[in-house]
């Protein structure tokens, strides 16, 4: 007790002659006012990667964007400051949230390349799953940042710095600055004229990588919850949509077809990691994906998909619905909007008297699937729950692994009484790809090229994907012994991480994102590996060749329905049109929206809005 007395008497002794510092008081007074601006410049400095040259470059080639981020984060500052009295707690409230999102936001970036926006709160319930895949470094002057704040708010709670108003002037002052600050954007007309004072749109939410290099942090956040509501396309009605479907027929299935069991597997992160340049691995890393394009039973190429990194969803939903991403705003999750039943590709194959499962291994809840599938045309989900109450699962990393996985798809075909349509997605190679357990490296990797932290989380991706080898070459042979007519899709979803702000790409040379990025390296980083093999020889539907072949997420079930000879919508026949104009087609392709493009990007923007958002006048 005696020793506590005494402590607080020293700092006492120090702090007193500081509460009575007129220069101290004086200054705290006038930092008040900068501590926002402050907080603005660690955040911008995060979405920037923490490259002070690139932030530079922002301050100089989008002054409005500044000026828009300075008000925006000043006149939050100062309701909370009209709220809060204390300026101690308004600064350590403000500053804590900045920090915050300045953190993810890097993170995110650097593990997906997608940013932190307002529709990401809705995540927080799964906030858990969603911190496992957290790995890489963050800036050393972040942490610098972060000092530097907490000792502003200390000395401002040492000062004692609070604004001299009673509460009954306070509460009137904040309500009349917010309503100053919501009238110019109380709906989206509004707000594009205020933003466009600035050289900024609500419709910079179209593509977040230009909404968030053009507008930073604050001000491409403030811009999507701006854009929260999702805008009604303009002229949309029933009988527009419909004429955008007209002359297209629904096709019935091939009387003379057999009806084909449909594996589907989305398989995490899968990709051909040979083409890094100046990389070597001890032994083949894709023996079976080599050995089954050889097959004249197997169609492959390369599915173009909008997510790198992380974000399967996306693919996840434009394979298995027709419909395209590109129209659905930026958030974790197109499913949370998917609240009807709407036509897929899933409720052709249920219509069509198949029995649809879906199976992941892994938190049903996640992305709000077990909310969306039931409405995309799924009879039953398999979580990880159902899978590891019903067979033996094994774990590598944390996840289920791919051998596991394989088994409850087995179990789930072998027991199916109707022809059976299912989809299901690996977990086994889910980022962080930290270091692992050198005992459970079966696949050296090394190379000149690669620093150590790419080429760690090279290896560890390298043993995943030699497993999920091993799972294409079972499942091939299973297909093959199996009497019912069988097709297997398999692609990856996306790239993987391989280190921060995708470090092995830049180093490796596959593409550089730190100087922008070209046509041809967004075509290289959002392309990945699908191959289509079957116990049957099959036409190739959409793809006309055997190897090689192009073609977007969308239209992958389609080409596959018409392999088979299942019935097939007018949509999925507006699809097939749409690939004879160009095989590949998204907004992050950076492809131009050509006059013969425009029609079909059109009608699916329509679409899309109709079913997931609109009056389902398209179902």
């Amino acid at each position: 007790m005696e020793n506590n007395q005494h402590l607080q008497d020293r700092l006492q002794s120090v702090l007193r002659p500081m509460k009575h510092s007129a220069f101290l008081r004086i200054l705290s007074w006038i930092s008040v006012p900068v501590f926002p601006v402050f907080c603005l410049l660690i955040m911008d400095y995060m979405n920037y990667g923490g490259h002070p040259t690139s932030l530079h470059l922002f301050w100089t080639n989008f002054p409005g964007a500044v000026a828009f981020e300075v008000l925006v984060v000043t006149l939050v500052f100062a309701l909370l400051l009209l709220l809060c009295r204390r300026a101690a707690l308004a600064a350590g409230i403000f500053g804590s949230v900045s920090l915050i999102c300045s953190y993810v936001n890097y993170t995110k970036v650097a593990l997906n390349g997608d940013h932190f926006m307002p529709q990401d709160v809705l995540m927080l319930s799964h906030a858990g799953n969603l911190t496992s895949f957290i790995s890489g470094s963050v800036p050393g002057w972040f942490f610098v940042g972060a000092a530097a704040l907490l000792l502003w708010v200390l000395l401002l709670a040492v000062m004692e710095i609070k604004l001299p108003l009673k509460w009954y002037a306070r509460l009137p002052a904040a309500l009349i600055l917010a309503l100053c600050a919501w009238l110019p954007c109380s709906n989206i007309d509004k707000a594009d004229v205020a933003l466009g004072k600035f050289g900024m749109s609500v419709f910079d939410s179209a593509l977040q990588s230009s909404n968030y290099n053009a507008n930073g942090f604050v001000g491409a956040f403030t811009v999507n919850l701006l854009s929260l509501n999702v805008q009604e396309p303009e002229g949309y009605s029933q009988s527009l949509v419909n004429d955008m479907l007209a002359g297209y027929e629904a096709v019935p299935a091939d009387a003379n077809a057999e009806q084909f069991d449909v594996v589907v597997i989305l398989s995490e992160s899968f990709f051909d990691a040979r083409i890094l340049d100046g990389v070597t691995f001890s032994k083949n890393p894709l023996p079976n994906y080599d050995r089954l394009l050889t097959s004249p039973r197997c169609c492959s190429g390369s599915v173009y998909t909008t997510a790198i990194g992380g974000g399967t969803v996306r693919p996840e939903f434009g394979v298995l619905t027709g419909l395209t991403c590109d129209y659905v705003p930026s958030i974790p999750t197109p499913y949370r909007y998917v609240s009807q039943p709407i036509s897929t590709y899933v409720s052709n194959y249920r219509d069509a008297g198949y029995d649809t499962i879906a199976l992941h291994p892994y938190n049903k809840q996640f992305y709000s699937r077990d909310s969306a599938y039931g409405n995309i045309g799924f009879d039953a989900f398999w979580g990880q729950d159902e899978i590891t109450q019903t067979i033996y699962a094994e774990y590598k990393r944390g996840y289920v692994t791919d051998e596991s996985t394989l088994r409850a798809i087995r179990h789930c075909m072998d027991n199916a009484q109707a022809p059976t349509f299912l989809f299901a997605i690996t977990m086994q190679n889910h980022q962080p790809y930290d270091g692992i357990d050198p005992s459970l490296i079966q696949i050296e990797v090394s190379s000149d090229r690669l620093s150590q932290p790419a080429l760690t989380a090279l290896t560890t991706y390298t043993q995943g994907l030699y497993d999920a080898d091993k799972m294409l070459g079972d499942l091939a042979r299973w297909i093959d012994d199996r009497e019912r007519p069988t097709v297997l899709v398999f692609f990856g979803d996306h790239m993987p991480t391989l280190g921060s702000n995708y470090l092995a790409y830049n180093e490796s040379g596959l593409f550089n994102s730190l100087d922008g990025l070209d046509g041809q390296e967004l075509m290289t980083m959002y392309a990945t590996p699908f191959l289509i093999y079957s116990n049957r020889k099959l036409e190739g539907g959409l793809l006309s060749q055997r190897t090689g072949n192009r073609i977007s997420d969308y239209n992958l079930l389609n080409s596959v329905a018409i392999s088979t000879g299942m019935p097939r919508t007018p949509y999925m026949h507006l699809l097939e049109d749409f690939y004879a104009v160009t095989p590949i087609y998204n907004v992050r392709l950076g492809m131009e929206l050509s006059d013969d493009i425009l029609p079909f990007a059109r009608a699916m923007e329509y679409i899309t809005y109709d079913r997931v958002f609109g009056k389902n006048h398209t179902a």
